[in-house]
């Protein structure tokens, strides 16, 4: 087991995550409401992380993208998907709405867990996913015409392809690290933003001095978010740091609120709450087992 201190270092790495990934997120809602093109954002999110990481790490660099392989390649599609459709999605949704429904998740993590690797879908999870179903719907609150919009849907559809690309990685050889995972991806997704900023020049808008510091903070709360992740993922539980993911809730309600004038409505209240409850519940549900059996051998001691 991981001991007290690593279990607390990781969920403060998480912490640190969660507040660094909401930051690009509210950067992201920023540049796309004053026109600038998702390419561009997704540029500036893996291409320069990519070009920082050459020039710091050249060896593991390079091994990174030696490993490129089918499986990589299917998971950075994924992320790109994921990158852009987040975007869109921004420019349509109040930050706190797109960030709780986007937890959702870890309830489809779970059920393709179930689908594809044959995990357990024990009572516990299949309550969970139900409690998580009826936040979404509270959430997007279908009784008021001006809450019912398709757009409302994207967060979902990104909640699905971060667990697809995340099952994916369970596939990856163990032999590539974590970090040559990142790397691999900040290589492809940087090259395909760059290809498409060639093709057409006009997607690219220079920035403003007003939009530069958003520009310039894509990229720098990327590489802090994921290498806190990784470490944070090396050093705890996972079952001690999943809950503190919802950290970044609160942190949408304070950004949203301090950047956009957005306040959360008693419906995002209620179905944030059933959709944290959904995630603890699968937490508690994957802890358990494993609380159990150490319990045991320690008796048996």
């Amino acid at each position: 087991m991981k001991s007290k201190n690593k279990n607390t270092l990781g969920a403060i790495l998480i912490i640190f995550a969660t507040l660094s990934l909401t930051l690009k997120d509210s950067a992201d809602k920023y540049l796309v409401q004053h026109d600038y093109h998702p390419i561009q954002m997704v540029f500036f999110r893996f291409a320069i992380p990519f070009l920082f990481m050459l020039i710091l790490m050249p060896k593991q660099t390079k091994t990174a993208i030696l490993a490129t392989n089918s499986k990589l390649l299917l998971r950075s599609f994924l992320f790109l998907m994921c990158a852009v459709t987040s975007v869109i999605a921004l420019n349509y949704i109040p930050l706190e709405i797109y960030i709780i429904i986007v937890q959702m998740g870890s309830i489809a993590y779970m059920l393709g867990g179930a689908i594809f690797f044959n995990e357990k879908l024990t009572a516990i999870k299949i309550i969970a996913t139900i409690l998580g179903f009826i936040g979404v719907v509270i959430v997007i609150n279908p009784t008021d015409i001006n809450g019912l919009h398709w757009m409302y849907l994207l967060p979902l559809l990104i909640a699905v392809t971060n667990s697809g690309y995340n099952l994916i990685t369970k596939t990856i050889d163990s032999k590539i690290s974590l970090v040559s995972i990142l790397i691999n991806s900040f290589f492809i997704l940087g090259l395909v933003s760059t290809l498409a900023l060639i093709i057409d020049p006009d997607i690219w808008k220079t920035p403003s001095l007003a939009a530069l510091p958003y520009f310039l903070t894509i990229p720098i709360v990327t590489i802090i978010s994921q290498l806190c992740l990784i470490k944070a993922m090396n050093v705890a539980e996972a079952s001690h740091v999943a809950p503190f993911f919802y950290f970044q809730i609160l942190f949408s309600c304070i950004f949203g609120y301090w950047l956009f004038n957005e306040i959360p409505t008693v419906y995002t209240i209620i179905g944030g709450i059933f959709i944290v409850i959904a995630g603890l519940l699968i937490t508690y549900s994957s802890y358990r087992p494993f609380s159990s059996k150490h319990k045991a051998s320690f008796t048996k001691k």
